[in-house]
C-alpha cells in the first residue's frame, strides 16, 4: 500500500504544479499586457514559478495555516511583479491584488463546492497534508486551473482597453486598490472557517457566498472606476475643445488679416476687393471704381533691383492713400503693379480730379526722393451705375486704364 501511495503522490504534485504553472503563466501575461510589454519575459516566469513552487512545498511540509500559507504567496507575488514591472508600483498593486483575489475566490469556492460534494467538513481542505483525510489536492488543482482560464479572459484587449484607461488616471486608481485591498483581506478572514471541524453546511454555502461576492465586487469596482475615468476623460477634452476654440478665437481676426491683406504693402488684396465691391453692387451702393496701373515698374525693377522697385511702390501707395476719404474710400492692390480704389458717393470728375493732383505730387517726390526714374501711373475711372457684375465693372475701369497708357506710349514716341 505505501508502494502505491508514494507514486500517487509525486503524481499529485506534479500535477498541481502544472496546474499552478498554468494559472503562474496567464497571470504574468496579464501583467505584461497591462504594462504594454512587447511580449512575455519567459525566463523570468518560469524562473518565479520555480521559486513559488519551492515555497508551496514548503509551506505544505510545514504545515502552515491557510492565512499564513496565502499570505506568503502574496508578499512573494508582489515582489516577483515588482521586479517583473521594472518598479512599476501602482500596476504592480493591482495585478497582484487581482491575481489573488481570483486566485483565492476559486480556490475557496472549489474547497467549498467540493466539501459539499463529498459531506467532509471544511478542515479536510486545510494545509495538514499529514492527514490522510486530509482533500486539499483536488481543489487546489481546480482552483489554479479556473484562476488560470480567469487571468486568460482578464488578458483580452476589451478588459485591458478598461484598465489602460483607468492607469491613466492614477487619482481614480486609488479608489480602485482601496477596494481591492478590503476584499483581499476579507477573502483572508474566511480561510478561519478550515480551523473548525464542524461540517455544517450553512458555513459551506457561506464560504462559497464569500468567494462569489469578492469577485462580484472586483468586478463592479472595475467598471464603477472605468466609468468614473470615461467621465473624467470627457471632461478633459472638453476641456481641450474649449482651449483650442479660444486659441482659434483668438487667432481667427489676425488671420483673416492675413487672408485678406497683401504681406508686401499691407493692403487689401484683390478677392477682398472683389468681395467688397460685390457687396456693394448688392445692396445698390453708388460707387466709382479706380484702376490703378504703375508706368515703368517693370523697367526699374530690371534695371535697379527690386528693392527699387518696391520703394516705388510704396512711393505710390503713399500718394494713393491721400486721394482716400479717410474711413471711406478704400485701396487695394489687384495685382503686380495694379491698384483698385473704391470710392462710394463719388462723382467720376472728382475722382479723376484727385488722380491728377496725385500724380503731380508723386512726380515731384520722385525728384525730391532721387529715384532712378520718373514716377507715374496710368488710370481708368468707371461709374458703378448700371453694372451688376463688379469683376465687370473692374474690366471696364482696367480697359480706360489702358487706354491712357496707350496714349501715353504713343506720346512718348
Amino acid at each position: 500500500m505505501e508502494r502505491f501511495f508514494v507514486p500517487f503522490n509525486v503524481f499529485i504534485i506534479l500535477l498541481n504544479a502544472a496546474a499552478y504553472f498554468f494559472y503562474h503563466w496567464n497571470y504574468f501575461n496579464f501583467v505584461s499586457r497591462q504594462r504594454q510589454m512587447p511580449g512575455l519575459r519567459t525566463r523570468a516566469v518560469i524562473l518565479f514559478f520555480g521559486l513559488n513552487y519551492m515555497a508551496f512545498v514548503v509551506f505544505g511540509v510545514l504545515e502552515f495555516h491557510l492565512i499564513m500559507n496565502w499570505l506568503c504567496f502574496a508578499v512573494l507575488l508582489f515582489g516577483e511583479t515588482m521586479f517583473y514591472t521594472d518598479r512599476d508600483r501602482h500596476c504592480t498593486l493591482f495585478s497582484t491584488l487581482t491575481g489573488i483575489i481570483y486566485g483565492l475566490a476559486i480556490n475557496i469556492l472549489c474547497r467549498s463546492a467540493i466539501a459539499i460534494i463529498t459531506g467532509q467538513s471544511l478542515q479536510a481542505f486545510d494545509n495538514h497534508i499529514s492527514s490522510s483525510q486530509n482533500l486539499k489536492a483536488i481543489p487546489v488543482f481546480l482552483g489554479f486551473v479556473l484562476a488560470g482560464f480567469t487571468m486568460q479572459v482578464l488578458s483580452r484587449a476589451r478588459f485591458q482597453g478598461y484598465l489602460r484607461l483607468i492607469m491613466k488616471y492614477r487619482r481614480r486608481l486609488g479608489f480602485l486598490l482601496e477596494l481591492l485591498a478590503c476584499l483581499f483581506f476579507y477573502l483572508f478572514l474566511n480561510l478561519l472557517v478550515y480551523s473548525t471541524d464542524a461540517n455544517n453546511l450553512l458555513l459551506k454555502g457561506w464560504s462559497i457566498k464569500s468567494s462569489l461576492f469578492s469577485m462580484m465586487g472586483f468586478a463592479i469596482g472595475i467598471w464603477y472606476t472605468w466609468r468614473i475615468c470615461v467621465m473624467a476623460e470627457y471632461r478633459e477634452k472638453n476641456r481641450s475643445m474649449e482651449q483650442e476654440l479660444e486659441i482659434y478665437r483668438q487667432e481667427e481676426p489676425r488671420l483673416l488679416q492675413k487672408a485678406i491683406r497683401d504681406p508686401l504693402t499691407g493692403l487689401y488684396n484683390r478677392q477682398h476687393a472683389l468681395d467688397v465691391g460685390s457687396d456693394m453692387l448688392c445692396r445698390e451702393t453708388s460707387i466709382t471704381v479706380c484702376f490703378v496701373d504703375l508706368d515703368g515698374l517693370k523697367k526699374m525693377n530690371d534695371q535697379y533691383g527690386h528693392a527699387e522697385g518696391d520703394r516705388y511702390i510704396r512711393t505710390v501707395i503713399g500718394q494713393l492713400r491721400h486721394a482716400c476719404r479717410s474711413g471711406k474710400d478704400m485701396l487695394f492692390r489687384y495685382g503686380g503693379d495694379e491698384f483698385l480704389l473704391l470710392f462710394p458717393e463719388a462723382p467720376v470728375s472728382i475722382v479723376e480730379s484727385r488722380m491728377e493732383e496725385i500724380l503731380c505730387m508723386l512726380t515731384e517726390q520722385g525728384r525730391t526722393d532721387r529715384f532712378q526714374g520718373p514716377l507715374s501711373f496710368s488710370y481708368g475711372v468707371i461709374d458703378g451705375q448700371g453694372f451688376s457684375d463688379f469683376a465687370e465693372l473692374v474690366q471696364a475701369a482696367d480697359k480706360k486704364m489702358y487706354m491712357q497708357k496707350k496714349e501715353k506710349h504713343r506720346a512718348r514716341k
